[in-house]
Parts: C-alpha cells; structure tokens; sequence
C-alpha cells in the first residue's frame, strides 16, 4: 500500500486577513471533496507587518482552521505560516492531502518540550515510516537567530528521538530564516544564514549521512524568526530506497568553499560552515513510485551566482539545473532505472522583488504550462540571486 501527497496551490485576492482565510479554506473544502482527499499539511504564506501580527495571523490561522475541521470532521491538519508576501495574490497555500482512504494510517502526535508543543504526523506501512512536521517555531522569535536555531533543531531532534527515528532519516528539510541575508551590527556577528548554517551542522554532526543529507531549502522571511519543517522516512522495504541526487552543473552545496560563506569561523568546527543539503533527494517505493524533492535552486554553476545577467538569463538557468537533475541521465547516474522524466508536480517561486515577477512568470509559464507555481517575495541566501525554485517530481515507473 503506498502512501503518495498530492500538492496543490490555491490563491484569494487582497481583503481582510480573515476573510481572506475564509474563502481559502471554502476553496480546500470543494478541493477536497471532489478528490476525495483530505488535508495532510497546510503552509500558508502572508505579508504581516511585524513579528506580533505574525503571531496573531498565526494564531488567528489555527483557529479558523480548527474550526472547519469540527465542522467537517476532519483531522486538524499540520499548518505552517511563512512570512512571505504573495506577489499575484492577497493570500496563497500550498496544500499537501492524502486519499480519504490512506487517512486511518496517519497517527496525529505531539511532544511537549521546556521550549514548547510540537506537532506531527506518523504513517506506517509495509514499505515503513514516514514522519511530517508541522513549522517548528521557537519559544521566542525575537530571540538572536543563531539561539532561534540550535532551540528549533532540538526539539526537531526530540521529536525525532521520540519516534526512534535517526536525524539521518530526514529527506526534506524547509528552513525558513527571518531576513536571511543581514548582518547584525556588532563586532564578530554572523549573516543569519551563517549562523542557522553553524546551528544545523552541530545538529547534524550528532549523526553520520552515508546516504547523503536531506533535499532542502534555505530561504528568507520578513518576519517571525526561525521556522523549520521536515518530511523524514525510514524505508524497510528490500525495492524502497532514498538518494541523494548531485547536479553536474554545480557543486554540492555542502561542498563549497570558504569563499562562498559570509561570517565567522565556528569556534568548534573552526571553520564557516557550509550548507548541508543535497540538490535533491528521490525516494522509491514499489506501490508508491518515485518522488523527487527538489531542493531550492538558484542561478549557480558550480559554486559562482551569475550575477549582473538578469531575471530572464537566471530564472531560464535555474529551470536548466532543475530539468538535469531530475533527467533520466542524471536519475541513471544514481542508480534510479526511470523509464521517464518525472513530471513535475508543484513550483515555489521566491523572487527578490515585486518587478521580476512578470518576466519570471512568463518564462515558467512557457516551458511549465500544467505546473502549478506559487510566487512569493523574498530574500535569498545570496544578494545577487534574484531568484529560487524549488519542487517536487514524481515518477510511477523506477527501479
């Protein structure tokens, strides 16, 4: 029996931020009840003005959410809130559902930590476990980044122990980082990016990656703090299998250089650290297929931005690293037998500013007719990256 997410995105123009979330849900319910399906997680994205409208749309969210779960009879779903302005809409979610039938198989958890409750799904089936979270938040989001990230990573990694569950099982990884690329002004501060960065590798030396690390996306908000998500699996089946994807045209990220890195020498590691993700993760099953989480991508060949080329040069270099690494030569290479491409599912687009979604969009739109993209505004992890991609591929036929 397998177990596959079906993804889709759906869009309400500007009003009040509760009506707003109204129609949003009005929306998922007709979706849901055409597909039979039933929401799995559900990550919103909104333009709050500060960190406590963010806490108040947050918890605003959960309570109209809730309410509709009563009134429906479903399973309150896991709910993320990401601080990023919908660049054609008032209001945007990704929503992740399941087939009504595979619902029974989904254990809904939660732990409780000194630094707070956190939420999260277990399915268990022939081919193994897999493990959602909700945005794990920290107990302060106006806390410094780097304390905001070492709290975070703990109590995913209590949940995680919980589970028995090893860090290593995690396959993706959403890292979301409140003004990712700025610079405190104090002597010997980090970039927050580099701080989360030192934050993660700590977290991840606890365990060894011989299978390679998780698909992930670093990538800026305006407000509220550090917020982390992860899908984990742990597969039993002899056929079932999860593998790191390299890119040709790049350098994995946690190999790059000093050069590239923007801070401090940790003082344990005594050097900056690097990014520890994989440009993809491709997980197979034998009933569920092959699914491909795509890591945020960007304008990058080898470990150099393109910088100064563009919106259109970048964002049609971005779509060429995705298209290889999800091609069946580089699925190949990795011991992935597709008897095609996978077929992309879902796109999110974070772009640098409001004037770059037009020609971004065009491109997307031509080569990626049936995808469905949402677009946000954001920072990325580099200044002179314009634009990210990330997303997930999916393939029935693989060995």
């Amino acid at each position: 029996m397998g177990f596959n997410v079906v993804y889709h995105i759906d869009k309400v123009w500007f009003r009040d931020f509760g009506e707003m979330v109204g129609e949003m849900l009005d929306k998922l319910t007709v979706t849901c009840e055409r597909g039979h399906i039933v929401p799995l997680r559900l990550v919103f994205f909104g333009n709050p003005d500060d960190n406590r409208q963010y806490t108040a749309h947050r918890e605003w969210l959960l309570g109209l959410i809730r309410e509709r779960c009563e009134r429906f009879g479903w399973r309150m779903p896991l709910v993320s809130y990401v601080a990023q302005k919908s660049l054609d809409s008032g209001l945007v979610m990704e929503s992740q559902c399941i087939p009504q039938e595979k619902s029974p198989l989904v254990q809904d958890k939660a732990i409780v930590t000194a630094a707070g409750r956190v939420r999260y799904f277990t399915v268990e089936t022939e081919e193994g476990k897999r493990l959602f979270t909700e945005g794990i938040l920290p107990s302060s989001i106006d806390a410094p980044i780097l304390e905001q990230s070492t709290e975070v990573l703990g109590k995913l990694g209590t949940v995680l122990d919980a589970e028995q569950m090893d860090i290593n099982t995690i396959v993706r990884q959403w890292n979301y980082i409140e003004r990712i690329t700025h610079v405190p002004e104090y002597e010997g501060a980090n970039q927050h990016y580099q701080d989360f960065n030192d934050a993660r590798s700590h977290f991840y030396a606890k365990t060894r990656w011989e299978k390679g690390y998780p698909a992930a996306t670093g990538i800026g908000t305006s407000h509220g703090g550090i917020m982390v998500e992860v899908d984990a699996a742990v597969l039993k089946c002899r056929k079932c299998a999860a593998v790191a994807l390299d890119n040709a045209l790049q350098v994995a990220a946690h190999d790059y250089s000093q050069n590239v890195l923007i801070g401090v020498a940790d003082k344990i590691f005594r050097h900056k650290t690097t990014p520890k993700f994989e440009r993809a993760k491709a997980v197979i099953t034998p009933a569920s297929g092959l699914q491909v989480y795509i890591s945020g991508t960007a304008a990058i060949r080898g470990e150099t931005s393109l910088a100064d080329v563009g919106i259109e040069r970048q964002t049609l270099t971005t779509l060429e690293n995705i298209e290889y690494l999800i091609s069946r030569r580089n699925l190949r290479k990795h011991g992935i037998k597709a008897e095609k491409t996978p077929e992309i599912q879902i796109f999110r687009v974070y772009l640098k500013s409001e004037n770059l979604l037009e020609p971004a969009r065009k491109i997307i739109c031509e080569k990626y007719p049936h995808v469905e993209a949402l677009y946000v505004l954001t920072d990325v992890c580099r200044d002179e990256l314009l634009i990210e991609i990330e997303g997930v591929a999916v393939a029935e036929d693989c060995g």
